[in-house]
């Protein structure tokens, strides 16, 4: 049976830092379409050290650095808007959910993932992103059978020291593994994000190693957030 997941985020690089490998596995099933939403271009983040733009270019760029990485990552299907990056809480109430709502509508997925509620690093965008989600699927579910959020266990994030926020382990409901040859498309995208390269490096030291790159020791956790009336076998399982 075919499935589609759109996986929906605040920024360029936020799916690759969350759950590239997941959206790689995916995108490697003949059945399987993945749509992936970044509701601002990123236009509020680093330009990289030394400058490789200038601050206004750096939207522009970064849309070019996430086809880049949407690519290396088998996504079917890119949407980018331009909503202000950092004021996503700020928008006119309804507005981010609206807009989820559209996507829902128009692709029809059977699963969505986004951030936890604490979005991982506390950025107010990625909370925005995620009680837009949660909202959206519970006012207008079409065809929605699951929401997911893509987070780490407390453990890991204790042992790690990334990321700011996380979750007990005992509520992580979905982990996946992945192979070091796996990740070596996970380790691409995440270098197509060029001018983030200072986060990268921070989160991932092991990032420009040519073997051996390691990513949250090449797993990925969620949450099954919530689901629909009618059960189901997990989507991302």
């Amino acid at each position: 049976m075919s499935k589609t997941i759109l996986f929906a985020f605040a920024h360029p690089d936020d799916e690759s830092f969350t759950c590239g490998g997941t959206i790689l596995e995916l995108s490697k099933q003949k059945d399987t379409k993945t749509i992936l939403y970044s509701a601002t271009a990123g236009d509020a983040g680093k330009c990289g050290e030394p400058p490789l733009c200038t601050r206004d270019d750096l939207a522009n760029v970064r849309r070019n650095e996430l086809q880049e990485a949407a690519a290396h990552l088998g996504i079917n299907e890119l949407v980018i808007d331009d909503y202000p990056d950092g004021k996503l809480s700020e928008l006119t109430p309804h507005t981010l959910k609206n807009r989820i709502i559209t996507l829902l509508n128009n692709y029809q997925p059977d699963a969505v993932v986004t951030f936890p509620p604490h979005g991982l690093s506390g950025h107010s965008d990625h909370t925005a992103i995620q009680e837009a989600c949660l909202e959206a699927v519970q006012e207008s579910p079409n065809s929605v059978k699951e929401l997911y959020y893509a987070t780490l266990p407390q453990s890991l994030a204790t042992k790690t020291g990334n990321p700011a926020f996380a979750d007990p382990d005992e509520n992580i409901t979905l982990m996946k593994s992945f192979t070091e040859e796996h990740m070596k498309n996970v380790q691409l995208a995440l270098l197509a994000h060029k001018t983030q390269h200072l986060s990268v490096e921070r989160v991932f030291p092991s990032i420009h190693n040519q073997s051996g790159f390691t990513k949250f020791e090449n797993k990925e956790y969620f949450i099954r957030a919530w689901e629909s009336d009618s059960k189901t076998e997990p989507i991302l399982s």
